[in-house]
């Protein structure tokens, strides 16, 4: 067998941990080598780059495959992954894993926290009504000059732009959207979200909430599996 079960732990033979790496870096080399080659050619693309640019997660550690906790990876080979201290070699000889022990407390603290958002992400009813007008809330009565990806032109002129926000219902609940907000549009956004109050607002139908599942994700490498 490639896979056993054994209660809540599973252990994977060489074959099939191997299988689940090569995949994985299969999957991410879709973003991560045109992103590497446009970088080789000094290339910048405002949307294809913005996986590396906003999120701090570089490509080696996206690239890197672990299984996350509750799996026992077998074989020699298994001992490479021995040079990140969050694994161990298992007390019965099954192989080595991630010891979810080695999760600094102040990280535990984290987790703790981020479960209690995630729940009421979920459990919040979902609003879908924002209409992703945050976009033009960042540039609103912003000259050229002062617009931070200036490279590319926007759609509206300034005039058009500053008319479509004060004839709409600004209603962003995500801190890390509004906190970009010029200063003349904080005051029209139905909702002033601070750091403090984001386990009140944010909500699952949030194009940015969701966006950063993938931050939680690489936040808590190696102890999520790299698949996820």
């Amino acid at each position: 067998m490639s896979a056993a079960a054994t209660e809540t732990v599973t252990v994977l033979s060489e074959a099939a941990w191997r299988a689940r790496e090569a995949a994985h870096q299969a999957r991410v080399e879709t973003w991560i080598g045109p992103h590497q080659q446009r970088a080789a050619r000094g290339e910048k693309h405002p949307v294809f780059d913005f996986l590396f640019s906003y999120y701090s997660f570089r490509p080696a550690g996206l690239r890197r495959w672990h299984p996350g906790p509750d799996v026992v990876l077998a074989g020699a080979a298994a001992r490479a992954f021995l040079r990140w201290p969050e694994y161990r070699e298992t007390g019965d000889g099954a192989g080595v894993a991630v010891e979810p022990a080695a999760l600094e407390p102040k990280r535990r603290e984290f987790v703790a926290w981020l479960r209690d958002l995630l729940v009421a992400m979920r459990e919040r009813p979902a609003f879908f009504g924002c209409y992703g007008l945050h976009e033009w809330a960042m540039v609103y009565r912003q000259t050229p000059d002062e617009v931070r990806h200036n490279a590319w032109p926007l759609r509206f002129p300034p005039a058009e732009l500053a008319r479509i926000v004060e004839g709409s219902a600004l209603c962003c609940t995500h801190f890390d959207a509004f906190r970009f907000f010029t200063a003349p549009a904080r005051p029209l956004n139905r909702h002033q979200p601070a750091r403090e109050t984001t386990p009140q607002l944010e909500q699952r139908g949030c194009l940015h909430a969701n966006m950063d599942l993938y931050k939680w994700c690489y936040k808590l490498a190696p102890f999520t599996p790299a698949e996820l």
